[in-house]
């Protein structure tokens, strides 16, 4: 998946560069499964399409629904005002009644699409199964991204506002200080910098 990126464990708390993170949650994985019943898990990486700093490790029982890991990403990353979804392996939208399994074989690229206006895409792969318990989970994220330092376009320091008018046309990221100057201020529009490919889009506050 290109250039290296920080990520955190979500089991354990311990951190690493994305490739590190891969081989890292392959083994906490089997550390934190619970109980005795063992399952076939699928195990995925996503990140966001044109924003690979936004990134996740995914693992979910084979026959857990696409509808489910839908509602993990949606929880995670993405919910806002209840927009639409969808899954595609190329051109082919996938029924959010499927499997995880049917996003294909080990590397097969697949697109999901969140609201389809003002759109958060991502893209992910199927990297590897492996045989284990979740207990009752039946998807859950092993690793994602450290937030990305994000810096106020007047000083430099961290940037904790941002303006949804101007991220794809100017300087959109403001301290609290610097935030009151900027000509979109009188809109009162200013949303929190989150750690969500969808930072600064629609109502998405994280």
């Amino acid at each position: 998946m290109g250039q290296e990126y920080p990520g955190s464990c979500q089991l354990c708390g311990h951190e690493g560069s994305r490739s590190e993170m891969a081989g890292h949650v392959a083994e906490c994985g089997q550390r934190h499964d619970k109980g005795s019943r063992s399952d076939h898990l699928v195990v995925l990486q996503v990140e966001a399409e044109g924003a690979p700093e936004y990134w996740l490790i995914v693992e979910g029982r084979e026959k857990a629904s696409l509808q489910q890991l839908d509602s993990l990403l949606r929880r995670v990353w993405l919910e806002c005002c209840g927009h639409m979804s969808a899954f595609r392996l190329g051109r082919t939208e996938l029924s959010k009644r499927s499997a995880l399994a049917s996003l294909q074989a080990k590397g097969v690229a697949f697109q999901y699409e969140y609201d389809f206006g003002s759109t958060t895409a991502l893209k992910g792969k199927v990297v590897r199964y492996r045989e284990g318990s979740l207990g009752r989970q039946v998807v859950r994220v092993l690793a994602r991204n450290v937030a990305p330092k994000l810096e106020c376009a007047e000083c430099g320091e961290p940037a904790t506002l941002v303006c949804p008018f101007c991220v794809d046309s100017g300087p959109f990221l403001f301290c609290a200080a610097h935030a009151p100057g900027h000509p979109c201020a009188d809109e009162d529009a200013f949303m929190p910098t989150v750690n969500s490919p969808r930072m600064g889009v629609c109502g998405y506050t994280g």
